[in-house]
């Protein structure tokens, strides 16, 4: 199927906005942000929308739980589509389990659930697509309903082999590894493992959970499984993600993190679209993207990014009350939100993000959804490396050497070559920073797009033409669209492909750049000089602020992995592109 949308949210929590408000001021803005969503979501043309669960926050046992759900329905009343709803541990009672003291899920607390919001679980189909609404409250809680559910599924997914397959859950199965120890984020054994069993015998194409507030991302077994963003607050614990001090409310109320997915699917696969709601209320209005740019299949980025930063880096961090007796361990998947908003599928990164096995295979995952690695090593590479390098299936491998060691580079080609494998880049180790030319702290590579000795004298030994292109770097105070054009010329004039590097802007090694103005002026000059050269790979060199160490400068992120004004200029500045498909 083609051409076939669907929507999703996520953690509501709808309250009454006078509730507990002293506590966490943007307790009171919770009704009006999910009004907003409800707004946007009426706004386009989709067959469904799937909430997550935890529909309101007074949990089942509290007093307010039914008057609140009563609200909520009217709340929801407004939405044209038709709604699925997932059970959440807000709206059933909290998953079993021996170190939280909320009262779990129990019988009784499912008539107001049903009665308001229908089946704990189910699923329908729409032509060849099945879509399956799962209780996970329930597992391992050892009530009738929890067989009768396990029972049930096992039977649907059975008859709906052969179909692309959607699950909703509230709990992820699991957050980073499926061997991961339980604790409140996840499912616990057995049911964790029987569940992820039958995602994997039926081929499930992908699970949609929520409960945590923060997005994150996995594969396993040829199965997506993505944990939504809030439309109402973020769980601050995760705050521990970001290098920076938390945001308003201890990190609670960080609105650039709330939003909601879109998915479209096609013939052969499936596209989010993330819809960033940057806590808008219908008072407040606009959207940080319009939603039309947002849902536009006709644009992508022109350029890609360079991650200084580390965006798979595991951490570890507690969960004071909740998860009281152990640390959690995530992967930050936080940077791949503002990517895929801003549909970027070049990246280029360092050798060491497909040093190991786990992270080799998360790059061949990510590549087959789309994103084209540029990887840089630097020096000769031994043979170690080109082994890595060749079996990683990047699109590209960057070779930086000191012009000292040009000669040793072209020694190894015929290693190097020998199997195959990505595209082939070279550029030299050149300095920058010093106007004394025997003091030079400071590295950077490429080749220089005025007058080079050091390409003059590559060219040379290059005789062959083994490397197949060359990398230049076009400096902050140099004009991006000249400069652009120039290395074009004197690549293909050399008989190569051209990778350029767009330095953002910088002051002194001391000095931060803020002016996110100028930052936003030359993205916008990127992009527009990438259409008039398309055959050049053209890299922006820096993603997210480089705000401590040397040369400190804002991003197109922050540190807290929330855009800037530069994100969005490149947003719109692709989008009304003049190289829409």
């Amino acid at each position: 199927m083609t051409g076939f949308r669907f929507i999703v949210v996520a953690d509501s929590h709808i309250r009454f906005p006078d509730d507990d408000v002293n506590t966490y001021p943007s307790n009171a803005l919770m009704v009006k942000r999910n009004e907003f969503v409800i707004d946007l979501c009426n706004r386009i043309e989709a067959s469904f929308v799937v909430h997550l669960g935890d529909i309101v926050h007074p949990l089942p046992v509290e007093s307010d739980h039914q008057a609140t759900v009563e609200f909520a329905t009217r709340v929801y009343s407004q939405l044209k589509h038709p709604i699925h709803f997932v059970p959440g541990n807000h709206d059933i009672g909290d998953k079993p389990n021996a170190f939280v003291a909320v009262p779990p899920v129990a019988d009784e607390y499912y008539g107001t659930f049903e009665t308001n919001w229908g089946p704990s679980f189910g699923s329908f189909d729409i032509d060849n697509l099945h879509f399956v609404i799962i209780d996970t409250p329930v597992l391992n809680s050892g009530l009738d309903r929890e067989e009768l559910q396990r029972n049930w599924l096992e039977r649907d997914l059975r008859a709906a082999a052969g179909q692309r397959i959607f699950c909703f859950t509230h709990y992820p199965p699991f957050i980073r590894d499926p061997e991961e120890d339980e604790h409140y984020d996840n499912l616990g054994e057995p049911a964790r493992s029987w569940l992820l069993d039958l995602v994997e015998e039926y081929q499930v194409e992908a699970v949609f959970s929520g409960h945590v507030h923060n997005f994150l991302y996995n594969h396993r077994s040829g199965t997506e499984f993505y944990v939504l963003p809030s439309t109402g607050f973020v769980r601050p614990d995760y705050s521990e993600l970001s290098a920076v001090k938390p945001e308003s409310e201890n990190g609670r109320d960080d609105p650039a993190k709330l939003g909601f997915f879109v998915v479209d699917v096609e013939a052969d696969g499936h596209l989010i679209r993330t819809i960033r709601t940057d806590g808008a209320t219908p008072a407040t209005g606009g959207l940080p993207v319009p939603l039309e740019t947002s849902l536009d299949a006709d644009w992508e980025s022109p350029i890609g990014v360079t991650l200084r930063h580390g965006w798979m880096a595991e951490v570890d961090f507690p969960t004071a009350g909740l998860d009281e007796f152990r640390r959690k361990t995530v992967r930050n998947d936080a940077t791949l939100p503002a990517l895929w908003e801003a549909r970027i599928s070049r990246l280029r990164i360092p050798f060491a993000d497909g040093a190991s096995p786990t992270r080799l295979a998360r790059l061949r995952h990510l590549r087959g959804r789309g994103t084209r690695f540029t990887v840089i090593s630097a020096g000769v590479p031994d043979a170690a490396t080109s082994r890595t390098i060749e079996s990683s299936e990047v699109e590209r491998w960057e070779i930086a050497a000191s012009p000292d060691d040009f000669d040793r580079l072209i020694g190894s080609f015929p290693r190097i070559l020998r199997t195959g494998g990505p595209l082939f880049a070279v550029g030299p180790i050149v300095p920058i920073g010093s106007a004394n030319a025997q003091v030079h702290h400071f590295v950077s590579t490429g080749f220089s797009c005025h007058e080079d000795p050091i390409l003059e004298r590559w060219i040379d030994l290059d005789s062959s033409r083994l490397a197949g292109e060359l990398v230049f770097r076009i400096p902050f105070e140099d004009d991006v669209t000249a400069s652009v054009a120039t290395a074009n010329r004197l690549a293909a004039a050399a008989g190569y492909a051209a990778v350029i590097l767009i330095e953002l802007p910088r002051a002194t090694e001391s000095t931060p750049f803020k002016d996110d103005q100028a930052i936003s002026d030359r993205v916008a000059e990127t992009v527009a000089a990438a259409y008039e050269c398309p055959d050049a790979a053209i890299f922006l060199d820096g993603f997210m602020d480089h705000d401590r160490s040397y040369y400190p400068r804002n991003g197109l992120i922050d540190r807290h992995h929330n855009p800037r004004p530069a994100l969005y200029r490149l947003i719109d500045c692709a989008a009304q592109g003049l190289g829409r498909s």
